[in-house]
């Protein structure tokens, strides 16, 4: 089997782009409904499949962005997972994240709003993208045998999740 090259990151002056590029989302996103959104923190520490992903917790509110993923598909994450993100963030401010569906039509009118492309993931090519390996633990049901991650197990093992 051939061993795929692995993407080098995208560069601080590339993050530094991405970081504009989302001010001037969140900027557009004022104008465009009349009130002031502050700026959210964003970092590029994300890993795996995901491009970009948006937290908020009570005392803080970020944006995570894959900086492989961004600098294998710079010009598509630019555009699209920027907006995404930003839309995620507006949609907090605006209606709380507690009372909507992460892609429900709130998110899917801002995304249209700030011109984007209400689509919920992206197709990615993940070959040379790190991916973070997680332990499996092995579930027999009677048609087989599933392989669950450490999260699903702990969910189980603490009577959160039960698994049919």
């Amino acid at each position: 089997m051939e061993k795929t090259e692995c993407i080098e990151p995208i560069t601080a002056q590339q993050q530094a782009e991405v970081v504009e590029a989302t001010d001037r989302c969140i900027a557009l996103a004022s104008d465009y409904y009349g009130r002031d959104f502050a700026s959210v923190t964003v970092d590029f520490d994300l890993k795996g499949k995901c491009a970009g992903m948006y937290q908020a917790s009570r005392k803080q509110r970020r944006i995570r962005y894959n900086p492989w993923l961004f600098a294998k598909y710079y010009q598509d994450s630019l555009n699209d997972t920027v907006t995404h993100e930003v839309a995620h963030y507006i949609v907090d401010c605006l209606y709380g994240s507690r009372r909507v569906k992460p892609h429900g039509p709130e998110w899917k009118g801002i995304m249209l709003d700030l011109g984007g492309i209400p689509r919920a993931t992206g197709n990615y090519d993940l070959s040379g993208i790190p991916m973070r390996q997680y332990q499996r633990f092995s579930y027999r049901c009677s048609c087989r045998t599933h392989q669950l991650t450490i999260m699903r197990h702990r969910k189980i093992q603490l009577g959160r999740a039960k698994y049919l």
